[in-house]
């Protein structure tokens, strides 16, 4: 596939994902033992590994075929052959019934569906579900910023999408998303969990991240989003937010 194993992104994913995605779900007391896991976007399977070693029942997606074929060997090599991995080309329709997950993740994806898309994959994510179930939406780029974090290019953010997409068949020249289509994207049936505690829990999480990432500029965030009503994990560069639903 062209991609290098020692790359932190590819090799070193899920030993990431260790120090990082598991302090998230414990500063916010999620224990996902027993639970039913959608991983939105497997990639390599970091995630969804994790999840499957903190003992969730695991189903990963993605739209690339070899990507889940090489997630899927990935968790081979951590001895994870009960994870069940999907492709699903069009993930505004996905293969599950109403209300079939406790916690679906999104890591590092929704800023690659396509702008159109965006809203119905949401709804589909919605759609399945469970009332009480948690969507984690963590490592997605924000248009807020002048910088966007996949490239690392300037200003691309604020240039309409049509300017930054060559044609359907090609990789945007931007991959980022803005901060209140994360948020009221999967419906107005949301509580944000981060901005629900003053933001204590995003710095519990980044303070017990290795390395640790509660840096001044988390906590001079963090007091923003209090004083304007917002989770914190929304003003950030790179988004995240833990949102749980309520009956629509």
């Amino acid at each position: 596939m062209g991609l290098r194993p020692e790359s932190l992104w590819v090799g070193g994913y899920v030993d990431y994902e260790w120090r990082h995605l598991r302090p998230i779900l414990e500063a916010y007391g999620i224990d996902i033992a027993g639970k039913r896991v959608l991983e939105f976007g497997a990639n390599v399977g970091a995630s969804a590994i994790i999840y499957a070693h903190l003992g969730a029942d695991v189903q990963a997606v993605d739209v690339t075929a070899d990507y889940v074929d090489l997630a899927r060997a990935n968790a081979r090599r951590y001895g994870r052959d009960d994870i069940r991995f999907a492709h699903v080309p069009d993930t505004r329709r996905l293969p599950f019934d109403p209300e079939s997950f406790d916690l679906i993740n999104c890591n590092s994806v929704l800023e690659y569906v396509r702008p159109a898309h965006l809203k119905p994959v949401q709804r589909e994510l919605d759609r399945v579900l469970k009332v009480g179930g948690i969507i984690l939406v963590t490592g997605t780029s924000s248009r807020l910023w002048p910088r966007e974090v996949h490239s690392g290019r300037w200003s691309v953010n604020y240039r309409p999408d049509f300017l930054t997409r060559r044609s359907s068949d090609t990789q945007p020249t931007r991959q980022s998303v803005w901060p209140w289509a994360v948020r009221a994207g999967f419906g107005a049936h949301y509580t944000n969990l981060d901005a629900d505690d003053g933001g204590k829990a995003f710095l519990a999480a980044r303070a017990n991240m290795d390395p640790p990432q509660d840096t001044v500029a988390h906590h001079v965030i963090a007091g923003v989003a209090r004083i304007v009503g917002l989770g914190p994990g929304l003003l950030m560069n790179n988004l995240s937010c833990v949102l749980r639903k309520a009956p629509a």
